[in-house]
Order: structure tokens, then C-alpha cells, then sequence
């Protein structure tokens, strides 16, 4: 007889997060400190609170379109026009997702078959590859570097496109390393789309969280004719402290949103109404907000990579964007995984291993400061007790 109850590839392949096995070796210290999720250290502003509670007090607790509410939608086009340069129909180019790794799950199902090739940053934010392996892809690595910055630039994806080539994904700020792309590495980029005439995701749920001036452009707004191949993704959950609102979207043409919102009703149908009109209330009056947690979060920068170069073990750069920094443990002589055990073991701080970010984030840890100020530099005085100072 023929046993059918094997499970799916998919699934028995799935990676296990290096994070969240940090997380479970921590709970061995009752005083540890967790610098590993990338979790905003606010609680969501009370005005988009009460829009969401609103909601449900008006009973907006049932279905919405695939596409999500009208409202949302228009605000997401206003926004996008604003902000970022970029025109879109909010009835033609919008979907609403259930934050931007749906998002990213559905525009993947939705552009990649089976042995495509898909380019990523290497290191990277490991549900990439995860979302990738699921539809029965191929992750390719584009491997960054501290001497530039962590940028994954033009150069360095167009030696990896082959024929079976379908997707690229960038990430600026980048998830782990804070890295950005300046606008000059946006326009060479879109040179390469338009001549490999390839689809790109440009993943923008840091956008707002730069620091030194900098301003974060948006690809799909930097070159005419990109319509038919760059796909936007942001989300309200690190900019507006939204994580558990589960709130993102997706820009695109009209023929891949078609697309889009078919499969969106096999994977979510849609997000619920309350939380997609607190985002409404976000876009629209949280910028005062934003500006004061963008404050905040520049403050532990500074805290934190100062503190970090004074201690044995650690070089760090300063990021750009994001609020992580990836410093480089080599000096400690081990694998991530044993710095990032070695660390929580003498100092009870809880750190990611770079390898949880893929083969190319060995040789560095990722710590998040987003968390709060005294609890950033409480972690660096254990650090410069068990490892002295330079």
C-alpha cells in the first residue's frame, strides 16, 4: 500500500530561523537582553490606534475586496505620488497585503515558476530564500561587502543573470546590514532591468528610517519605461511601530495586479478593515510621529556603533538606514553562531548570527536599536566588562 502521508518539500526544507533559536537560548537568563528582532521599540502612535478601534466600533468586521478598502488605496496613491514620485491608479496599480511579507510571497507566486533563478542581496532577510524555495525556485546569491557600503549594485547582479533568470530583489535599507542604494546605483540599475528587460522587486519598508540626510528614492519613479518590469513593496510596520497591524501593499501594472488579486484570495482574501483604516489615518497624519521615532532610533546609531568600535572583537560601520547594524566579529576568531553564543553566554545579550542571513553573512552578527536607549547602552557596558575596550 502506498503511504501518501510524506509532507511537502516545501515544507520538510524550510529553514529554521537563527534568530529565533537565539531567542530560545536566551530564556536560560532571567536578565537577558534582546537586540535581535526587527521590531520597532514604540507602541503604535494612540490616534492610529483609535482609527483602527473605530472601525470595529462602526462593525467594519466583515470582507473587504481582494484588493483591499478604497480608502486605503487612495491613500497608498497619494502617498506614493508625494513621497516617492510614483503615479499610480489606486483601482488599477494597488493591492493591500497583510504586510509587505505577504506581499512579497504573493508578487513571487505571482512572477516565478518552478526553476527560475531569483537574485537577492547576500546577506540577506532570510524569508527571501524561504519565499523562494517555496515555489520551487532558485535563490542566486549577489554577494555585498563592507567596502561598499553593503550596496547591491549593478555591477555586481549582471554577471549573475543567466536565461533562466525571472526576478531580482532589492532592499534599500537593507535588511541586515542598514545599507542603502544612492540614486546613481538606482539609475544603473534600471539600465539593467530595461536591457535585460527582467522583473525587480524594489522591497521599501525602511525608506523612511535614514539618517545624515540622506533620502531614499524609490526605483520605480527614477527611469521612464520600468512600468512593465518593477514591482514596489512597503509596508506600515516599521515606519508607523504597525507590526502587528499586518498592513502592507504592492504597486505594479495593471497586468501583473490583475494577476495579483486572483491569487490574492487563495492566500489571505483580505486584510481586515479595521486594521487597513488605522493605516488610512498613518499615511495620512503620522508624519509628525515618524520624524520623532526617526529621531529617537538615530540616537541608539550613534550609541551603538561608537560603543561597539570600542570593544575587543568589533569593527562596525555606520548604516544608512534601517535600525540594524552588522558588525563584523571576526576578531573574535569564531562563527557567528559560536560569537552570537559566546556573547549571550558572558554577557546575557541576545544577538542574530550572520549566517541567519544567508552563507554571506558569516563573519558578522546583526543587532537591532530599535529597542530603548538604556537598554542599548546597559548591552555595550556588559560587552566592554567581558571583552575590555581597544
Amino acid at each position: 500500500m502506498i503511504d501518501r502521508t510524506y509532507l511537502s518539500l516545501a515544507a520538510q526544507n524550510a529553514m529554521q530561523s537563527g534568530v529565533r533559536r537565539m531567542f530560545e537560548l536566551a530564556k536560560n537568563y532571567d536578565d537577558s537582553i534582546n537586540l535581535t528582532l526587527g521590531e520597532p521599540g514604540f507602541v503604535t502612535p494612540e490616534h492610529i490606534i483609535n482609527a483602527g478601534i473605530e472601525g470595529l466600533r462602526q462593525g467594519k468586521t466583515k470582507y473587504t475586496p481582494n484588493a483591499g478598502i478604497s480608502e486605503l488605496r487612495k491613500a497608498i496613491a497619494y502617498k506614493l505620488e508625494k513621497e516617492n514620485g510614483i503615479i499610480c491608479d489606486p483601482e488599477k496599480n494597488l493591492i493591500v497585503t497583510a504586510g509587505a511579507t505577504q506581499g512579497l510571497m504573493l508578487a513571487i507566486a505571482t512572477l516565478v515558476d518552478k526553476d527560475d533563478e531569483v537574485i537577492i542581496q547576500g546577506p540577506n532577510w532570510p524569508d527571501y530564500k524561504g519565499q523562494i524555495d517555496t515555489v520551487g525556485a532558485k535563490t542566486v546569491y549577489a554577494k555585498v561587502s563592507e567596502e561598499n557600503g553593503f550596496k547591491m549594485t549593478a555591477d555586481i547582479i549582471e554577471p549573475l543573470i543567466t536565461e533562466k533568470t525571472k526576478l531580482i530583489i532589492i532592499n534599500s535599507p537593507s535588511n541586515p546590514t542598514g545599507g542603502v542604494l544612492e540614486e546613481e546605483d538606482l539609475r544603473e540599475i534600471a539600465a539593467l532591468v530595461k536591457k535585460h528587460k527582467i522583473f525587480i522587486i524594489s522591497d521599501e519598508p525602511y525608506e523612511k528610517l535614514v539618517y545624515d540626510g540622506f533620502v531614499q528614492k524609490s526605483l520605480a519613479a527614477i527611469d521612464e519605461g520600468l512600468e512593465e518590469y518593477v514591482i514596489t513593496i512597503n509596508s506600515l510596520s516599521k515606519t508607523y511601530a504597525m507590526t502587528g497591524f499586518r498592513v502592507g501593499y504592492i504597486c505594479a501594472n495593471e497586468r501583473i495586479m490583475r494577476e495579483m488579486i486572483k491569487l490574492q484570495e487563495f492566500f489571505i482574501a483580505s486584510v481586515p478593515e479595521p486594521m487597513q483604516m488605522a493605516a488610512v489615518e498613518a499615511l495620512y497624519h503620522a508624519d509628525e510621529d515618524v520624524a520623532e521615532m526617526v529621531k529617537y532610533y538615530d540616537r541608539n546609531r550613534h550609541l551603538i556603533v561608537d560603543g561597539l568600535n570600542e570593544i575587543n572583537g568589533f569593527s562596525c560601520l555606520y548604516p544608512k538606514g534601517a535600525f540594524y547594524v552588522f558588525p563584523n566579529i571576526t576578531g573574535f576568531g569564531m562563527s557567528s553562531v559560536e560569537a552570537a553564543e559566546y556573547i549571550l553566554e558572558k554577557t546575557h545579550v541576545v544577538t542574530a548570527p550572520g549566517n541567519a542571513f544567508g552563507p554571506d553573512g558569516e563573519g558578522f552578527i546583526r543587532i537591532c536599536y530599535a529597542s530603548r536607549y538604556e537598554q542599548i547602552a546597559e548591552a555595550l557596558e556588559r560587552m566592554k566588562k567581558a571583552f575590555g575596550t581597544k
